[in-house]
């Protein structure tokens, strides 16, 4: 069990499809003392209207309605260049090579260990792991 990080209050936005891995991702993290806030669907990270802009982004790379690439395209576009860490279950090497070409923060592979994607996150949001 990841042990427990300073209170930073970085805003962490999950995209996931899979309401499991959301809900967990959503208890890992905010455990760890981030704000989160998930989404279903790259299409609902797009409408949705936060009250302060993400720190750090957590996507799945293959979302039901886009990818996680074209997702972060889209908020590159919309002026949102926030840190990206993009997960997947399904590893290969085009989607490597396509992580790599989008400037990932980290690229990590499900099932994630829970310290390497706070370590991440830490990271990406500038505060200190302990």
């Amino acid at each position: 069990m990841p042990g427990p990080r300073a209170r930073s209050g970085a805003l962490v936005s999950v995209v996931d499809d899979d309401a499991s891995v959301r809900r967990a991702l959503c208890r890992l993290i905010q455990q760890a003392g981030f704000d989160v806030q998930t989404f279903a669907s790259g299409a609902e990270a797009l409408a949705g209207n936060p009250t302060r802009p993400a720190a750090c982004l957590v996507v799945d790379v293959y979302l039901g309605d886009m990818t996680g690439f074209e997702l972060q395209r889209l908020l590159a576009e919309r002026g949102m260049n926030t840190p990206t860490i993009f997960i997947t279950a399904h590893d290969d090497v085009a989607t490597t090579e396509a992580a790599r070409r989008a400037r990932a923060f980290a690229y990590l592979h499900k099932p994630i260990d829970g310290n390497t994607l706070l370590d991440a996150i830490s990271d990406a949001v500038g505060v200190p792991a302990d």
